[in-house]
């Protein structure tokens, strides 16, 4: 091992490929002190240059954000001497702004120049729901909402998408891609909704000239990055559904002029029949159907992605298959993307935009990653989860809720500080392993009536009178 091997070595970002990238580096014989990452925190992630070792190098991960992360890391005090990649021959050469990187640079500021002009001069009469790799359910069923009751006022733009909806299809307002049509609805945009946050330069531009409607998606358990560590920005308005989040957690995390406690639109499924919901993107009530009438009631269980790569979820499907035979239920797998196609393609499946039987395990279904859960989580008589902010939603049920949290010292470790205490997030019973899992799935199915004290005070606590989001958030916008 050579000198500059023993240097204390970060690698960037903290991801699934920047970790990989780690454990190969250190089986090298290179010092691995952690992680560095421009939005992400943790007990192994430093955010700026004050936090490294003395000496220490940042070995940027290749890929199409290798460019975006290293003019981060930059703004955070790291110099550009610090800054490397990995070669073909894995050896660590400093990295260098490509020319193809500053030119780019040069046409943007151009472009937003030319864009400044234009929004002084073009009226605005529209309303733009936009999003990035995916629609997910906030944008994708309140455009739906306001195309219902103002057919000529919305837009719905999607950029670099990796799913596409059919329903969409026939859709004239439904804009895919940057093109002269889309650049002419953004300049015409009077709002600009969105439910994620994205940093590539089509909505760093945008927002920087038509005020955004923040609908997020959901109430957070574990640490967010949000956009205060962004200066420039203050969106127009941060809706979500609970006012205590809005006062005590959000404004730490997003800058907003407006925290308004709306609602979600996908949490709509829990307040309407069947019938009134919006199933677009969504398993087909037809199918719903058919799975409650041949293997019985729904459990759902919907745990939030590890985003350290480890995301092997300790059930034994034989197990489970026999048991919910034997109490005559049907359990749904709602994973992410990169955990549900993992799954299917160890289970032989070939279908990953349907709802999947698993083999030989005829009560076992996998939904696909990419659609709406919503219409169906309503219908579920228990949710099983971990972290994620599906729990908060599922509290709008009623019914019960059980956190499978094997992996919690991890997951601390990993993920840092919880945004909010346990006492303020557990609504149920905790498993820390299948057996665990097993037992309480058990007690839930003999008492279904039982709704543990804390699920009262928790939903006392976070929610006022349930009422439509979709169309609260569209009286709002206009």
């Amino acid at each position: 091992m050579n000198t500059a091997e023993q240097s204390p070595v970060y690698i960037a970002p903290a991801n699934p490929a920047g970790r990989a990238l780690a454990q190969q580096l250190s089986s090298q014989g290179y010092l691995i002190a952690g992680m560095a990452d421009n939005l992400k925190q943790a007990d192994d992630i430093i955010n700026c240059a004050s936090d490294a070792q003395p000496n220490a190098r940042i070995v940027v991960v290749q890929g199409s954000y290798t460019c975006a992360v290293a003019e981060g890391l930059k703004k955070r005090g790291f110099g550009s001497k610090q800054l490397f990649y990995v070669t073909q021959q894995n050896e660590l050469k400093r990295y260098h702004q490509p020319l193809a990187f500053k030119l780019r640079k040069t046409a943007v500021w151009l472009l937003t120049q030319s864009f400044a002009l234009l929004r002084t001069i073009v009226p605005t009469t529209d309303y733009l729901y936009y999003a990035e790799e995916f629609f997910d359910s906030n944008v994708l069923l309140s455009y739906r909402e306001h195309r219902r009751q103002y057919p000529n006022e919305p837009w719905l733009l999607g950029r670099k998408l990796k799913q596409q909806i059919s329903e969409l299809e026939s859709d004239n307002h439904h804009l895919d891609g940057l093109s002269l049509r889309s650049l002419w609805r953004c300049l015409r945009a009077k709002k600009l909704i969105v439910d994620h946050e994205y940093t590539g330069e089509t909505f760093s531009l945008l927002r920087r000239f038509i005020p955004v409607i923040q609908l997020w998606h959901g109430l957070p358990y574990k640490a967010l990055s949000g956009n205060t560590h962004y200066p420039h920005i203050c969106d127009e308005a941060f809706i979500s559904s609970s006012e205590w989040f809005n006062q005590h957690i959000f404004p730490n995390i997003f800058r907003a002029k407006h925290y308004l406690a709306l609602g979600y639109p996908r949490n709509d499924a829990f307040l309407q029949t069947a019938e009134q919901r919006d199933w677009i993107n969504t398993e087909p009530l037809s199918v719903l159907r058919e799975v409650q009438n041949t293997t019985g009631d729904l459990i759902v269980y919907a745990p939030t992605y590890r985003d350290w790569g480890d995301n092997d979820y300790p059930l034994d499907l034989a197990e489970l298959n026999q048991w919910c035979a034997e109490q005559r239920v049907s359990f749904l797998l709602k994973f992410h993307p990169f955990i549900s196609r993992k799954l299917s393609d160890a289970m032989g499946l070939a279908n990953h935009n349907n709802l999947q039987q698993l083999p030989g395990l005829p009560h076992i279904y996998l939904y696909p990653s990419g659609k709406n859960v919503y219409p169906w989580l309503a219908e579920a008589k228990a949710l099983v989860t971990d972290y994620s902010s599906i729990a908060y939603d599922f509290l709008l049920s009623g019914k019960p809720i059980l956190y499978f949290q094997y992996d919690i010292v991890k997951y601390r470790f990993l993920r840092g500080k919880n945004l909010v205490p346990d006492k303020d997030f557990i609504a149920g019973v905790v498993a820390q392993n299948h057996t665990e899992l097993m037992n309480f799935m058990m007690e839930l199915i003999v008492d279904r009536s039982h709704k543990p004290k804390n699920q009262m005070k928790i939903e006392k606590k976070f929610y006022t009178t349930p009422t439509l989001a979709s169309k609260a958030i569209i009286n709002f916008l206009r």
